[in-house]
């Protein structure tokens, strides 16, 4: 269509191009055709002004000097016509273009040859006249004197003789002597002899103005004007006709356009009109309402179903307004006002609300109101489609009620987990608080083996029962990662020494082939990213009888060039999968087989669980099987880059070597008579003083009426539970003793509800001797008296704790603290990145300066830490640091604790900068991620 119209518009645009060339050609080839025919006619009459002139001459009067001056002024008059006429020439070629001058330059040639010539013409004219007036007055003085001379003369032979010579008879020799000397003879033979030469002038001249070139070039110049004249009248001739051909031409092609144009305009017409019957019947037919109401609101048509789906009739309601006899007690006022609102603004609008119908029975409808405005943009009527929408709205109805009732059965299988976790690790935690206790006091080898086997059978339930509240918590979404920077080669490591040892036994050869680049790093949760490795190799190793297992690492970039896909794959050459199997095998309580826990054990998690953390990291989980051949589990997790991962200096000493030289006064709260025997066991055999509280409130008033350096208070206990226990300890007492919390729970908010509370640690059961131990060590600094003399310690260095088992619940005793309400630090980001690397490059060098006795490094050290911590605000910190500085400078070298002291508060705070730059950046990521789903 657009190709046709824009030919169109180029054959009418050549059209009235050529009528405007031809036309043009026409006025040029008139007005040349004109120019040339006066030029033609000036020069004829000029060549009659010159043909006069020769005329004129040989009439001329030369008695009258009238006659002289006219003839003279007509030569001037020819001599200056041929000039102008040349100038004119001149002139009239140059006013134009060359291509479109009337004045050719071989006519301007002609007139200024003729120019010319005419003046050489004109001056042998002038040259003639004189020769012949002297002739004609030599002529008559010479007829006066020889008058005078006859009649002087008496003698007849004297004036015979005079005849004679008068008529050249005879020469002037031939007189008489007297004669020869008469004057007048000598006047008159002057006379004759000019008279003689003048006449051979002017038979000179004759001949000269006879043969003169001005004749023939006149009659050139007039040819070459005629020839000219009549070459542009047959140009005048031939634009005429193009001029009238292409006018013809363009009458007809616009009046055939017309002609198309009013047919088209009639089949648009009749489409238009089958449309719109069609459209009529359509509507008329429609399952929609649809009502028309003029600009005020008033309906002026409405189709069938309207009247099926309110039960009124057209006519009954013609006039009036919807609302008056549609809209009821249910209807909702602020759709109606919104509704309103639109349609006196002349906007498009769309809601639902409730209508009645003519029985009084309500209905939904989904309602459509749109403007239609005139040429003018004026409102002159509204269309309304309504639809009934209370099937669906009763489908919503349910479906809510299905999802508050799933919501509520989640919860409640929520609560039956937390519950049953209670239920199950509290048995649990006398269980295996018992086995270990009785592991360290036994000598028996067969003693110990039986110990043995029920702390791996204590910690495989333990184990099973982690997956299951994995599971819950993934489903839930309470599932969080940490993100921290490690090293693959400290993933890999225990997962060589572990799983190598295993397969040894089994058999079966293990193969790690590690494809990333030596000394790769990564940020993100390696605790889980180790876990999942765990339980593909679990599986692997589980269902392969021989052969080999093989575990596979490598990496690929991704499109944002910043975050790599990590990829773990895990091939062994077991039992392999059947195919129908393959699409439920990472479902929970899945197996291979039915048989399978049977012949291998477990509860089908394992796999699950693997998928889901897959999935939270941005990754998938896959598998390839063969039955009898093997299988291969891909699983792929997008993480980021991270620098160099520097090694943390831990202490070799045993867990005994650990403990607290100093006695603590302790109140243990515990209302389950066993793990209140297990707790207090663990804390007398490292040489502490132990008191139990059955329930809060008992603890409490001993909190009161006593002094505790440590408070280990249990969650769950009658009276008072433990999390209002500790508040009022905090609150109300005021108290600054150490809480650790301990509790059966293991989903975050409780723990976080314990910390909020104020607890310092949390505990989780069942508890293990090792982070008891390692719990006692970390808030040693809270714990025990500085000694009095160095000289007394038992611990021999310091000790540095891996910042990745640092939980939140350990930074209740960081000054680096983020806001409740959005997880960030009042610090900028610069700020917290500038502390967090400046006190992990300082921690190493205090540890190394403070072992080697180096004073100066260890003092600088120093100095640096406490500028660093002054300038991010943490006053604890710059005391320390000052006092250990003031120390230093005394030539005392500072306490064992006291250095304790101020790493474990740097561990700390370090942890909690991590965590605020995390915040930081999920931030970033999700304003980025939900950028990117805007712009799709």
């Amino acid at each position: 269509m657009t190709r046709r119209i824009l030919t169109k518009k180029r054959v009418e645009t050549l059209y009235q191009m050529a009528i405007v060339l031809s036309a043009l050609w026409l006025v040029i080839s008139v007005s040349h055709s004109r120019v040339s025919d006066t030029y033609q006619q000036v020069y004829l009459a000029l060549s009659h002004q010159i043909t006069q002139s020769l005329e004129d001459i040989y009439t001329f009067d030369y008695n009258n000097e009238q006659t002289y001056d006219n003839f003279s002024n007509e030569l001037v008059a020819i001599e200056l016509e041929a000039a102008s006429l040349y100038n004119n020439l001149l002139e009239n070629q140059q006013r134009y273009l060359p291509f479109i001058s009337p004045i050719p330059e071989q006519g301007v040639q002609f007139g200024h040859h003729i120019k010319t010539q005419v003046l050489n013409f004109t001056q042998r004219l002038e040259r003639l006249l004189s020769a012949k007036v002297s002739y004609e007055y030599s002529g008559s003085t010479l007829k006066e004197l020889q008058r005078g001379l006859l009649s002087a003369s008496t003698s007849d032979t004297d004036k015979l003789q005079l005849y004679q010579y008068f008529d050249n008879q005879i020469a002037r020799q031939a007189l008489t002597t007297d004669a020869q000397t008469n004057n007048t003879i000598l006047a008159i033979d002057s006379y004759i002899r000019l008279n003689s030469r003048v006449k051979n002038e002017i038979d000179q001249e004759k001949q000269a103005l006879l043969g003169s070139e001005i004749h023939t070039l006149l009659n050139d110049v007039n040819t070459y004007w005629m020839t000219r004249t009549s070459n542009l009248q047959g140009h005048v001739i031939f634009s005429g006709v193009l001029l009238f051909v292409f006018l013809g031409g363009y009458i007809y092609w616009r009046q055939w356009i017309q002609q198309y144009r009013e047919a088209k305009l009639n089949r648009e017409l009749f489409t238009k009109e089958k449309e719109r019957s069609h459209l009529a019947l359509v509507v008329e037919h429609a399952s929609d309402a649809i009502i028309i109401t003029d600009k005020d609101g008033f309906v002026t048509w409405a189709n069938t179903a309207f009247e099926r789906l309110s039960g009124y009739q057209v006519n009954e309601v013609l006039g009036l307004k919807p609302g008056s006899f549609l809209q009821g007690e249910e209807t909702s006022k602020q759709e109606v006002d919104k509704i309103s609102t639109h349609l006196k603004k002349g906007e498009p609008v769309q809601s639902e609300l409730i209508n009645y119908h003519k029985d009084g029975t309500p209905y939904w409808i989904d309602i459509a109101i749109t403007p239609i405005r005139n040429y003018q943009q004026e409102v002159e009527q509204f269309i309304a489609v309504e639809r009934d929408s209370s099937v669906r709205k009763s489908l919503e109805r349910d479906l809510r009620l299905a999802v508050d009732s799933a919501d509520a059965s989640n919860k409640a299988k929520s609560t039956f987990l937390a519950t049953m976790s209670h239920e199950l690790r509290t048995p649990l935690n006398g269980i295996l608080g018992m086995a270990q206790i009785l592991e360290s006091s036994v000598t028996k080898t067969q003693h110990k083996e039986q110990l043995n086997i029920l702390l791996e059978s204590g910690n495989h339930l333990l184990s099973l029962l982690n997956d299951i509240l994995d599971i819950s918590k993934i489903e839930e979404g309470k599932l969080e990662l940490e993100a921290v920077d490690f090293a693959i080669s400290d993933l890999c490591s225990p997962i060589v020494t572990t799983y190598s040892s295993i397969c040894t036994e089994k058999g079966v050869e293990f193969v790690l082939d590690n494809q990333l680049e030596n000394g790769k790093c990564y940020r993100g949760d390696k605790s889980r990213i180790r876990q999942v490795i765990f339980n593909l190799l679990g599986n692997a190793v589980k269902f392969t009888r021989d052969g080999k297992v093989t575990l596979t690492l490598s990496s690929t970039p991704t499109e944002n060039g910043k975050d790599e896909i990590f990829t773990i794959s895990v091939k062994d050459t077991g039992v392999g999968i059947p195919s129908e199997r393959l699409g439920t095998i990472f479902d929970p309580f899945t197996q291979a087989e039915a048989s399978t826990t049977r012949k291998f054990g477990g509860t089908g998690l394992g796999l699950a669980i693997v998928k889901k953390l897959a999935n939270i990291m941005n990754g998938d989980a896959s598998v390839t099987s063969e039955p009898g051949v093997g299988s291969e589990f891909v699983v792929t997790m997008q993480l980021s880059p991270a620098e160099a991962v520097k090694k943390q200096q831990k202490a070799h000493v045993s867990l005994d070597d650990q403990a607290l030289a100093q006695s603590l006064n302790i109140l243990l709260v515990e209302d389950n008579k066993v793990n209140a025997l297990v707790a207090k066991t663990f804390c007398t055999k490292q040489g502490h003083k132990v008191e139990v509280a059955v329930n809060g409130q008992e603890a409490v008033e001993k909190v009161k009426q006593g002094h505790y350096d440590l408070i280990i208070m249990d969650n769950h206990m009658p009276v008072m539970d433990g999390i209002e226990a500790t508040r009022i300890i905090r609150e109300e007492l005021h108290s600054k003793t150490v809480i650790f919390g301990c509790t059966a729970d293991v989903f975050k908010e409780a723990h976080d509800n314990f910390i909020a509370a104020g607890a310092n640690h949390i505990l989780t059961k069942p508890l293990q001797k090792e982070s008891f131990i390692d719990a006692l060590q970390q808030y040693r600094h809270l714990l025990v008296m500085p000694p009095k003399h160095e000289s007394n310690n038992k611990v021999v260095e310091l000790i540095r704790h891996d910042l990745s088992q640092i939980s939140i619940s350990n930074t209740t005793e960081a000054e680096l603290k983020v806001s409740p309400s959005n997880g960030k630090s009042l610090l900028s980001e610069d700020r917290i990145k500038q502390f967090k690397q400046t006190s992990e490059d300082a921690l190493t060098t205090l540890i190394t300066s403070y072992s080697s006795k180096d004073k100066a490094t260890l003092s600088s050290t120093l100095n640096l830490i406490h500028n660093e911590c002054n300038a991010t605000g943490l006053s604890r910190m710059v005391e320390k640091t000052r006092s250990l500085e003031t120390t230093l400078d005394g030539d005392i070298w500072p306490a064992l604790e006291e250095m304790q002291s101020l790493v474990n508060l740097l561990e700390v705070n370090i942890h909690e900068a991590v965590r605020i730059l995390d915040k930081y950046r999920d931030t970033q990521n999700q304003s980025v991620l939900k950028s990117s789903k805007l712009s799709r």
